[in-house]
């Protein structure tokens, strides 16, 4: 394989043809590691009921695994490793980090207690925290701002993919141990088929992680033309981030509360959908796998190329305004059919309710880092995705998953009450979503007018 020894001299602007195959291989290879975490991360949405039967587990305590012990672990390490993507080989940090969550998902199998999976979830949680920030900061690198929005749409489909994997792999894993008599005999070992769904989606994290770091170079940062910083000059601390996110561009305080509020609903249903259809319509895991997960995928998919092919035609200065104003309209689309996917009346329509949400969530994600990527001086992109990261995670990753666990089991209603909990969390999250996107377009497009 070619060594990618030229990326380290690409241009300002797009690379040229010699680059081009390059930068898609980075791309490439950076979207194949966000959907390894999350196969990693969301395998535990099809293994709810085997891990309750096992551990004895409430719903409230699979929301907090899902949801509080994991994204606050993630969030708190974005903001640790976040000046290490400023300022360090971003590459490297990618390539250690993918290796780790590999070994701690893996090791998620030797569980016996639900202290020892958080303990083991939490390592999953930290080291996937330094891969977003790291790899959009470099697509900004390779990337110009009119152009930055196809590779980060190709990168934004990893949760759609990893999760969708997750749910059908792990669905037919399940089935398959216990179908086949294989589930407590593996490779002659006795092993429970929820413990073998972990080590199969952790272990080859070790071979990505390889591939990263012996295949792909660090890219020269570009100088921002704005008065940003280049290689040639400090980083800017802290106060000046803040200052740059909440003065300079003030669209960010909406917009990233916005955002917010969005993977709240994505969390929320990533953890309990999959479990609402079987309590609800009697499926195996198996069979929610095989009909949840293309569902999620096809739906996700069909967004990310759509916010792509919206978000395509625009100029540099363009880019901010427009990739606001399509994602508010996205966030509109949202209400509607997240509080109908959980009270849909039977499968079919709860499925093509559920991808109807992934269709419109998935353009709203797809476009998120692009005002961080156009709008913001280089060495302050890592901090201010991780920012971001910080909020989606602690707020929404913390709070969705365990509100609906935490409403299911006041309500006490058995399904029903999980359909009401996962409909009024996830249209509330939509409508806020949808307001304070609308905000952060109306400050972004008056911003772009006086200039």
């Amino acid at each position: 394989m070619a060594r990618l020894s030229t990326l380290s001299n690409v241009a300002p602007e797009m690379p040229g043809r010699a680059g081009i195959p390059r930068s898609a291989y980075v791309v490439s290879m950076f979207f194949l590691c966000f959907v390894f975490s999350y196969i990693d991360r969301q395998i535990v949405s099809i293994l709810v009921q085997p891990l309750k039967a096992a551990m004895r587990l409430s719903d409230a305590q699979i929301g907090m695994l899902q949801g509080v012990a994991f994204t606050v672990c993630y969030a708190t390490a974005g903001v640790f490793v976040a000046k290490l993507v400023d300022q360090s080989n971003r590459v490297r940090l990618i390539a250690v980090c993918v290796a780790i969550w590999g070994v701690s998902t893996a090791m998620c199998a030797t569980a016996h207690s639900f202290s020892e999976l958080l303990v083991w979830r939490a390592g999953t949680a930290i080291s996937e925290a330094a891969l977003s920030p790291a790899a959009l900061s470099i697509f900004s690198d390779l990337f110009s701002p009119g152009k930055v929005s196809r590779p980060t749409s190709v990168f934004m489909l990893g949760p759609y993919i990893g999760g969708g994997v997750a749910l059908v792999g792990g669905g037919a894993l399940l089935d398959w141990t216990a179908h086949s008599g294989h589930g407590h005999a593996f490779g002659g070992i006795g092993i429970e088929p929820w413990r073998l769904a972990f080590l199969v989606v952790g272990l080859p994290g070790l071979l990505l992680a390889a591939l990263v770091a012996a295949t792909i170079r660090e890219p020269a940062r570009k100088r921002d033309v704005r008065g940003g910083c280049s290689d040639d000059d400090g980083v800017p601390d802290m106060k000046a981030v803040f200052h740059t996110l909440t003065v300079t561009h003030r669209f960010c305080v909406p917009f990233f509360l916005g955002y917010t509020a969005l993977i709240l609903l994505f969390y929320a249903h990533s953890a309990w959908f999959p479990t609402l259809l079987i309590r609800k319509f009697g499926l195996t895991a198996g069979e929610v796998g095989r009909l949840a997960g293309p569902a999620y995928m096809v739906g996700g998919i069909a967004g990310v190329i759509s916010a792509s092919a919206l978000a395509g035609r625009m100029t540099d200065a363009q880019a901010l305004a427009k990739t606001l104003r399509i994602a508010t309209w996205a966030a509109c689309a949202l209400i509607p059919v997240a509080f109908a996917a959980p009270l849909a009346g039977n499968v079919y329509g709860a499925l093509i309710a559920y991808g109807l949400c992934a269709f419109s969530a998935s353009i709203v994600m797809a476009l998120a880092p692009v005002p961080v990527q156009v709008a913001l001086p280089n060495r302050m992109r890592g901090r201010a995705i991780a920012i971001l990261v910080f909020l989606t995670n602690t707020v929404a990753g913390g709070l969705g998953p365990f509100t609906v666990g935490l409403i299911a089991d006041r309500l006490a209603l058995g399904a029903n009450g999980l359909a009401i909990a996962l409909a009024a969390v996830g249209s509330s999250a939509a409508l806020a979503s949808a307001v304070l996107y609308f905000f952060a377009t109306r400050i972004a497009h008056a911003r772009s007018g006086k200039s």
